[in-house]
């Protein structure tokens, strides 16, 4: 166990905060502005999301977590059973997550297609998909590890693309709300 956080891991504390202060921005713009209630309680919901995981980050709980889990495993000697548990629980995640996911996507289809409602429905779903990736990553099932630790380090290609397209959302959001209400038509 390290006596702190790595740099790796403060650098992605540091893009947590960045992307926690463009949610706050955005949520600020959104109540100021008078849009509807819900934008503003996504972004906040965003903003504490990102505060999450840059706690997390900082305080390295999730290795702490994940460390106990294996602790009390071997203590009750389900140590080596542990890939049939991992294998439902993954299992149960995928499901649960195309599920959202679906519903996501039948929800922006069939929801009001003005482009800032648009901006924080897509918002949601980046923030969405980090949680399905911090998921991911408590399962740590052997497949799982190597798709997203392996060569390719997908962990980093998730956790850096949704949190910059919830960066990237946020600042169009407010962009958006500045340019008034001609530019948010669709």
């Amino acid at each position: 166990m390290s006596d702190g956080p790595s740099l790796l891991s403060l650098m992605a504390a540091g893009l947590y905060a960045f992307v926690a202060a463009g949610c706050i921005l955005a949520a600020t713009h959104s109540q100021r502005s008078q849009q509807a209630r819900w934008h503003s309680f996504a972004w906040i919901a965003l903003t504490l999301l990102f505060v999450l995981l840059l706690a997390m980050r900082v305080t390295g709980i999730e290795e702490t977590i994940r460390d106990s889990a294996r602790a009390v495993l071997r203590a009750e000697g389900a140590y080596q059973g542990r890939r049939h548990v991992q294998s439902i629980i993954a299992a149960i995640v995928i499901v649960v997550a195309g599920g959202v996911a679906v519903w996501l996507a039948y929800r922006v289809s069939r929801g009001s297609q003005r482009r800032l409602d648009l901006v924080v429905k897509w918002a949601i779903g980046a923030g969405l998909a980090m949680v399905a990736l911090l998921g991911a990553r408590f399962i740590s099932l052997h497949a799982i590890d190597s798709l997203l630790y392996g060569p390719l380090k997908l962990n980093w290609f998730a956790d850096i693309g949704a949190s910059l397209a919830v960066l990237g959302l946020a600042g169009y959001s407010v962009w958006l709300i500045r340019a008034g209400p001609k530019t948010r038509r669709r």
